[in-house]
């Protein structure tokens, strides 16, 4: 498997440090508001990766923190007239909440910052002994930057154009404007722990350092592309000054999530959180959304792009509904050769899927073996001869063998299909403003006059249904419907 390096700006082949185990830490939220699709788009592209990992074998220790103690969550906590915990635990369920909707795999370890207090003083301590860093009269601890000769790597960045963008914040006590906190002086009415440089609380990149430091070396480090720099660039110089080992061998970025070709973020007050999005549409679609572009691409959020990826939803779930009713019945016997052509693309997709996830975690390109796989179950489904073969049948089981593994992975098509296609029509009639118990009266009403032969009523009902935004099909099954 080949994954792209930020620190190397190449792809590499992933080998794990340690024979058939994988140890990845992902940075998680700051549990200060909802989380909104970046959010989302983040913890997806980390879970379909340990999904890939452990489908190649390997055992995965995937550990996701929590920054549980900051400035945002103490900002918000006095806005709300709330105790900073308690708001750091609505979120954190929240977080919860969210993920689970979306079939994120709950992480193995999921430490928190102020369970780390212990081990965040002694990095502090070991750095401040070595002379990395350095305690201030005020009670601040800062981080020497130039003592670290690697710093820059990750992002790219020097220090000549790091210092041009550098300033001294009124009241910092800093040598140099590149230094950074590692340890912040309490001020009054703030969470405080008492250290050797007296009562404050860590630093953001420190509280990292110490709940990754049981972990190193870390076969995989990843995060938002937002995280390089500082954050992530922080976190490799004040570890491996204080440890003198790698921090990890692997740094892996997700591009950002865009609305209007921005960024989304709070700041431009352009962003959407899960649970507004999800209300609007099912989970599953959002899922599918974001896997649809390369994890390293920026992807951009639309109603437009939600609808096309409910119209793949659709399309996949319905050829496997299919292909179940199609293998419920008996093959009749019959050798049956498949084309020539359908023969080699259903021996070729399966090995093109898995070089797709295989190069840096291509899910895009893998969606698109999906669909082609879906045209060969459609072009079998649509041959009665093909479709009754024993060579067609042993096509079709193949299928969902593959559709099982595939959707595994990606964490997609696990639903029963009619569930799906069901739930699927019932959030498009919410978001389009239809009455379903109106819609359902009508069909009823429609099925019984084609029973008794009424074509003009039925045409009729057709017609009143369509204004209504709703599309009736009549098929050898009977009839069927959807959402136009």
């Amino acid at each position: 498997m080949f994954l792209y390096n930020t620190l190397g700006r190449r792809k590499e082949a992933f080998t794990p440090l340690r024979p058939g185990k994988a140890t990845i830490y992902v940075c998680g939220i700051t549990a200060y508001d909802l989380c909104h699709i970046g959010h989302a788009r983040s913890a997806l592209v980390f879970d379909v990766l340990v999904r890939r990992l452990r489908r190649l074998g390997l055992e995965v220790l995937f550990v996701r923190n929590f920054t549980d103690v900051d400035d945002k969550i103490i900002n918000r906590a006095k806005q709300e007239g709330r105790d900073w915990r308690e708001v750091a635990e609505t979120y954190m369920a929240a977080f919860h909440e969210d993920m689970d909707r979306l079939g994120i795999l709950r992480a193995d370890l999921e430490p928190r910052a102020t369970q780390h207090m212990d081990g965040i003083l002694r990095l502090c301590g070991a750095l401040v002994d070595a002379g990395k860093a350095y305690p201030t009269p005020g009670g601040d601890v800062y981080f020497r930057v130039r003592d670290f000769p690697g710093y820059g790597g990750l992002s790219g960045r020097s220090l000549d154009d790091l210092l041009a963008g550098a300033r001294v914040e009124p009241g910092e006590e800093k040598e140099d404007p590149l230094d950074f906190a590692l340890w912040k002086a309490s001020k009054p009415g703030e969470p405080a722990w008492e250290s050797p440089w007296g009562p404050g609380r860590p630093g953001w990149h420190i509280e990292c350092s110490a709940m990754s430091s049981p972990y190193i070396p870390l076969d995989i480090h990843g995060g938002g592309q937002d995280l390089i720099f500082p954050h992530h660039e922080n976190e490799i110089a004040q570890t491996e000054a204080a440890c003198g080992c790698t921090l990890a061998r692997h740094w892996m970025h997700n591009g950002f999530v865009r609305i209007d070709h921005e960024k989304m973020s709070k700041s431009l007050g352009n962003f959407q959180t899960i649970r507004e999005v999800l209300d609007h549409y099912l989970p599953e679609t959002l899922r599918y959304f974001l896997l649809s572009k390369h994890y390293r691409s920026p992807v951009d959020f639309s109603s437009a792009g939600m609808d096309d990826a409910e119209r793949a939803l659709h399309r996949v779930y319905s050829c496997l509904s299919d292909v179940r009713e199609t293998l419920a019945g008996k093959a009749s016997g019959k050798s049956v050769p498949l084309p020539k052509d359908v023969a080699e693309e259903a021996e070729r997709i399966p090995r093109a899927f898995e070089e797709a996830m295989d190069d840096d975690l291509n899910t895009a390109m893998a969606m698109g073996h999906i669909f082609s796989m879906v045209r060969l179950a459609n072009r079998v489904l649509e041959t009665k001869g093909l479709r009754q073969g024993l060579q067609g049948h042993a096509l079709l089981e193949s299928f969902l063998g593959l559709m099982e593994d595939w959707g595994g992975q990606l964490g997609l098509f696990a639903e029963p299909p009619q569930a799906f296609l069901d739930g699927l029509r019932a959030i498009q009639a919410r978001r389009a403003g239809i009455d379903m118990t109106r819609v359902e009266g009508l069909l009823a009403e429609r099925l019984e006059a084609r029973q008794r032969k009424d074509f003009s009523a039925s045409d009729a009902l057709r017609e009143e249904l369509q204004t209504l935004g709703v599309i009736v099909r009549d098929t050898p099954r009977g009839q069927t419907w959807d959402i136009a």
